[in-house]
């Protein structure tokens, strides 16, 4: 190859680089204005068509329409027509297990801060260590330790034991001293010990969340519970005693019977039978939030999991309508629904099931602003960080999402992702993309 060619070459190549590598860290500029876009700014109101955010630094120092927001002197200017910029998302049920590097990847897909909702903080040391390595100041990270669960535990190696109300009680404090901002409760602790944690959170100023399925919602949402992992969680409260009983005995003696018990369970209960309807009660008293992890047991008829009777594709069906009808039934309520992804679910790709279970939550009966509010402000709020994250509003972290589509108008748009900022700086979405 000829000098002046290869030279030629080289300087393509080094400007192709340029155009798709993301501003680094050191020369992002102090004052960043994001114009002419869509705005939702994650709390339910209409989009605003002609948008103006200026960022200053790691936070939002005004959003409006471009009429209302001046541009300030010295601000690098970035025009994005048609474009709609959007809060980051909340995902409130991310199980990191031993995969780091899947939280950077759903950082490229939105995701700007997540909770665990029980596991070892020694798990997370990796990911920090990835995130500082890269200058990052996201995604945000939440714990909540390990569960607290009662004795047979339903898995062992993400739990701590509690025996008695005491030990529970001593369980939480020590989870809360490591640095959790929620403590989980699981199926197996008894009611009493369940109390106790609650109590616990109480006193320390962070919300109790519970994976109940054979407790009954009503009972520890009336003592105090914050929010519910899993629609499931409240399938117990649907059902006469009888049936409730039945399957709770079953869970206890094998916790593999929640696998189609669940189904079974929500196929034949009554959405405005009595029990429901005392449920209903309880909801629209004490407004827990409810993150439905949908995705995670989306079934369909034509795909049924390996293994699966086919005689029992129906009832899968029937089970799931339910889940999805009582979700939104339950939102209407009084419950304030959030965003759970749940890492890995059966129709998404890797990193993707966040956006299947806003898909889902639309599907259900949300409409797509009201599936954004539930990822952004509303999860902000059960995180207890409402005044900082969550939304589009002077003051609070610089953490959002530019998509080439509008998702007010088709949610599948959040799939659309041009850029995601995080405390003020954009990442590199092909670098994380490939996590």
């Amino acid at each position: 190859m000829r000098p002046a060619r290869t030279l030629r070459t080289l300087l393509t190549l080094c400007a192709f680089a340029a155009l798709w590598a993301p501003p680094a860290s050191s020369v992002q500029p102090a004052l960043l204005v994001l114009d002419r876009v869509r705005i939702i700014d994650g709390r339910g109101g209409e989009p605003i068509e002609e948008g103006r955010v200026v960022i200053d630094g790691e936070r939002l120092a005004a959003v409006g329409a471009a009429a209302d927001v001046p541009v300030p002197r010295g601000a690098t200017r970035l025009e994005l027509p048609g474009q709609t910029v959007i809060p980051g998302l909340i995902d409130l049920h991310f199980h990191i297990e031993k995969d780091p590097r899947l939280a950077l990847r759903q950082l490229s897909h939105g995701i700007t801060s997540f909770r665990d909702p029980g596991q070892w903080n020694g798990n997370f040391d990796e990911l920090r260590r990835m995130i500082a390595a890269d200058g990052l100041a996201g995604p945000r990270v939440f714990t909540t330790g390990p569960h607290i669960d009662g004795e047979n535990p339903a898995y062992p190696a993400d739990s701590v034991v509690a025996r008695d109300p005491e030990e529970a009680r001593r369980l939480a404090e020590l989870a809360f001293g490591e640095g959790a901002s929620a403590i989980k409760i699981y199926f197996r602790l008894p009611l009493a010990s369940a109390r106790a944690v609650i109590q616990v959170c109480e006193t320390r100023g962070i919300p109790c969340t519970a994976h109940l399925e054979i407790l009954d919602a009503r009972e520890l949402i009336e003592a105090g519970l914050h929010g519910l992992e899993h629609i499931t969680s409240l399938g117990t409260s649907l059902v006469p005693g009888r049936e409730a009983e039945a399957y709770r005995q079953a869970v206890l003696k094998n916790s593999d019977a929640r696998r189609d018990g669940r189904y079974r369970l929500f196929a034949t209960a009554d959405l405005d039978g009595p029990e429901a309807r005392a449920l209903y009660t309880v909801l629209r008293e004490h407004r827990p939030w409810l993150d439905a992890t949908l995705a995670v047991f989306e079934r369909r008829a034509d795909q049924l999991p390996q293994g699966t009777a086919p005689e029992l594709g129906p009832v899968l069906g029937e089970g799931f309508r339910k889940m999805k009808a009582l979700t939104a039934r339950a939102a209407r309520e009084g419950a304030r629904l959030v965003m759970g992804g749940h890492t890995e679910v059966p129709f998404a790709g890797r990193g993707e099931a966040p956006w299947r279970e806003m898909e889902l939550l639309v599907e259900s009966g949300l409409t797509p602003l009201e599936a954004i509010t539930a990822a952004t402000s509303t999860a902000a709020a059960f995180l207890y960080r409402g005044n900082e994250l969550g939304s589009l509003r002077p003051g609070f972290k610089a953490d959002l999402v530019v998509l080439r589509g509008n998702p007010a108008a088709d949610i599948s748009a959040l799939r659309s992702i041009d850029r995601v900022m995080v405390g003020g700086t954009w990442i590199d979405l092909p670098r994380y993309r490939t996590y």
